[in-house]
């Protein structure tokens, strides 16, 4: 590469950013209106109670477990209740293909009533072979400036987090995600951002700290070897919330939370 190619791919990131900021600045001047204020509920019985109401408006908030711990499912059902309540989402799927997605909503019984799911996976494999040759998170981070400039978004969901550390080449996980999370407050829009987690407190990169809340699913066996599924929150600012384990259930199309040990 010459110094000339250098000069120019400097200049273009540059004037990138300058859109980037001043994106985010019209976004700052509408955030009285666009952050709704209030709480985001997640549309678990027995669990927006224990926050106090649900998720304080325009946190960023880990949802974090293992595989096949119904994290996605939780999420898309947060999604489509809190859109039925006039509360428009956003997915962005790195990874899951949308229809995949799909499906299983119609397996949950839920049924979009308009297209909020990204498939940055299928731009992924579309572009396999610039991949590399271009900063993923950048390229999210611009995406959603120019969506939240556009639409009311008001609740986004990422998944998984976990990708982004391969997409991004994050250097330092913590420091990166750090002002990853500063960009998402300032747009003004509740952030989950689901985690794959081996526990119910295993944050490798200490992601916990710099999110405004850490909700864990995890699993339990019985000495008979019957698994239940919990959910927790391990902390959300703003919010006077228990710590305590639950038994999360779904039946009917609905999720439910009940202390453990209560039938």
């Amino acid at each position: 590469m010459t110094k000339e190619d250098v000069s120019k791919d400097l200049a273009e990131l540059r004037e990138e950013v300058v859109r980037l900021r001043e994106a985010v600045a019209r976004l700052g001047a509408l955030a009285p209106e666009r952050r709704m204020g209030g709480r985001i509920r997640t549309f678990v019985e027995g669990f927006d109670q224990a926050l106090e109401g649900g998720i304080p408006a325009g946190h960023v908030v880990l949802l974090a477990g293992p595989s096949g711990s119904m994290k996605t499912s939780l999420a898309l059902s947060a999604m489509c209740h809190n859109w039925r309540e006039g509360t428009k989402g956003l997915y962005i799927s790195l990874e899951e293909g949308r229809e995949s997605l799909l499906r299983t909503m119609e397996r949950l019984g839920m049924k979009p009533e308009d297209d909020f799911i990204v498939d940055i996976g299928r731009l992924r494999m579309e572009h396999e072979a610039v991949e590399g040759a271009k900063d993923w998170l950048q390229i999210l981070k611009e995406y959603l400036a120019r969506r939240m400039e556009r639409d009311a978004v008001g609740i986004l969901v990422i998944d998984p987090l976990n990708s982004l550390y391969s997409l991004a080449e994050m250097g330092n996980p913590r420091r990166d995600l750090f002002h990853f999370f500063t960009f998402l407050r300032a747009l003004g829009v509740t952030t989950l951002a689901i985690m794959e987690a081996e526990g119910p407190d295993h944050f490798p990169n200490h992601e916990e700290f710099v999110a405004d809340g850490a909700i864990t699913l995890s699993y339990v066996a019985d000495a008979d070897g019957h698994v239940d599924l919990r959910i927790r929150c391990l902390k959300m600012r703003h919010a006077n919330h228990t710590r305590d384990f639950f038994t999360l259930e779904f039946e009917g199309g609905r999720f439910r939370a009940r202390p453990v040990g209560t039938a």
